[in-house]
């Protein structure tokens, strides 16, 4: 006899994987995602050494994402050998230090020498038409035979031409002395068609850290440093 709980059990999972697998696809239709910094800005009248802890704010209202998108940019910290501390840990919700003072006090507690905040700007969709395509060879030479005629004519290929669309999702960053209290960086990231939040997450991560580790801003622990902190053996 069948076991009606277990069909009760495997219904919802089926449906799960279904729509797992659809987004998948539709990741997959975006197109191969990457990431860039469109515009950057460096303060010029930088007199203070670099920062050795920074403390990072992500401007986002849901907690679960918040804590999410802050705890790859440490692993991708750490990778960098740059010491990131997530506010998430601290404070939950955005909402716990929208105040002056309460950031005041978080900044006191966390002990970092910087802030960084990042602040998601939305997603643009462009548009493009994509022209039809006739890929043909040429007919066949007269020395060429019945076969070899009907391959080369036959490889003749149609492409129709379509309405194709890009997304770019675009975040703002700003970093801050908590010396000065004065911004001394600024970087706007695109990202063109996102594929994965993860895969997202570490190429924006990646080329906002390796921006400010070139700018002399942070101090990077250097190569044997993350190995002790990653518990490997230098």
């Amino acid at each position: 006899m069948s076991n009606p709980r277990r069909h009760r059990t495997m219904q919802p999972l089926s449906r799960l994987s279904l729509l797992f697998a659809a987004l998948i696809l539709a990741l997959l239709a975006s197109g191969c995602s990457s990431t860039k910094i469109k515009e950057s800005w460096e303060a010029s009248d930088i007199d203070e050494p670099p920062a050795a802890r920074i403390l990072l704010v992500a401007m986002i209202k849901d907690p679960v994402t918040r804590r999410f998108f802050e705890q790859h940019f440490v692993e991708e910290g750490r990778n960098k050998g740059i010491d990131i501390i997530p506010s998430s840990d601290y404070s939950p919700n955005a909402t716990d230090h929208d105040q002056k003072a309460e950031i005041v006090k978080l900044v006191k507690e966390t002990g970092v020498d910087g802030v960084l905040l990042a602040q998601i700007k939305g997603v643009d969709k462009e548009y493009k038409n994509v022209p039809s395509q006739l890929d043909w060879y040429p007919d066949a030479f007269s020395s060429m035979y019945f076969y070899d005629y009907y391959y080369t004519s036959f490889r003749a290929i149609y492409r129709p031409g379509y309405i194709g669309s890009d997304n770019y999702f675009k975040m703002h960053f700003r970093y801050f002395s908590v010396h000065s209290e004065k911004m001394l960086w600024a970087g706007n990231t695109v990202t063109k068609n996102p594929r994965s939040v993860v895969g997202t997450i570490q190429q924006i991560a990646d080329e906002v850290l390796g921006d400010l580790t070139g700018s002399s801003l942070v101090k990077n622990k250097g190569f044997i440093q993350r190995k002790l902190d990653q518990g490997d053996d230098a």
